[in-house]
């Protein structure tokens, strides 16, 4: 568990001597539910001050503060990578650019835009399970996409080799979490969304990257957003 909360997270809680994120991925739902339930208790509390539109943008601020937004800046550089009309070699250059394109800024207003108008159009209740299962099953969206082959050799795609057993509870935690929040539309979304994201970085890059785990849980995040929004709106 402190491997994956010094992985996914900011938190102060330190490198384990003998980090092996692959032992530790059974536990990423839990890192999404604390991060989740961080941004559903400031949705809460601000709801009792604020419309629901500012209130969902202090949580989705909160959830951004506690992951030092990894996530949002996997999206970026993925999307810059796979916007450019360039070869596969030219695209694994782009991801080690600091700098944001086009592409990645567009991609960064479309989902702070899409997560903050979905959620905030539900009210305290539902936006609460919507943020807890979506950052849930986002995280738990890291671990099937790690079965591609490394981009490229030694990179940060070799991080995260999960095997079957991890990922059966892995699964079966964040299953748990959605059915128990009465989202189970989420439970569909989210497989879906990780093996179109798992085509689309083969195809385009080649196998995973550290910014391809981080662009397959912001996309998941999203379209979980908008399925329950959908489902319960």
């Amino acid at each position: 568990m402190r491997t994956a909360l010094a992985f996914l997270t900011r938190l102060p809680v330190g490198w384990p001597q003998d980090p092996d994120l692959s032992r530790a991925a059974w536990s990423f739902p839990l890192v999404g539910l604390i991060v989740g339930g961080a941004a559903a208790g400031t949705r809460a509390a601000a709801d009792q001050a604020l419309p629901p539109l500012p209130a969902t943008l202090l949580a989705i601020a909160v959830a951004v503060l506690i992951t030092g937004a990894l996530h949002e800046d996997g999206l970026a550089d993925v999307a810059d990578a796979t916007g450019a009309h360039v070869d596969r070699a030219r695209r694994l250059e782009i991801l080690k650019d600091p700098r944001v394109g086009a592409f990645g800024a567009t991609a960064l207003i479309l989902a702070i835009t899409l997560v903050a108008t979905s959620v905030a159009a539900l009210p305290t209740t539902e936006a609460v399970k919507t943020l807890i299962v979506a950052h849930v099953l986002s995280r738990w969206a890291i671990l099937p996409v790690g079965f591609l082959e490394p981009a490229k050799p030694g990179g940060a795609g070799s991080l995260l080799r999960p095997t079957a057993l991890p990922l059966a509870a892995a699964t079966v935690i964040a299953a748990a979490i959605a059915v128990l929040a009465g989202a189970w539309p989420a439970l569909i979304a989210a497989p879906a969304t990780v093996a179109a994201a798992a085509v689309a970085l083969q195809r385009t890059l080649g196998g995973i990257t550290g910014d391809g785990y981080g662009a397959t849980a912001k996309l998941t995040e999203i379209v979980v957003c908008i399925t329950l929004v959908a489902f319960w709106g």
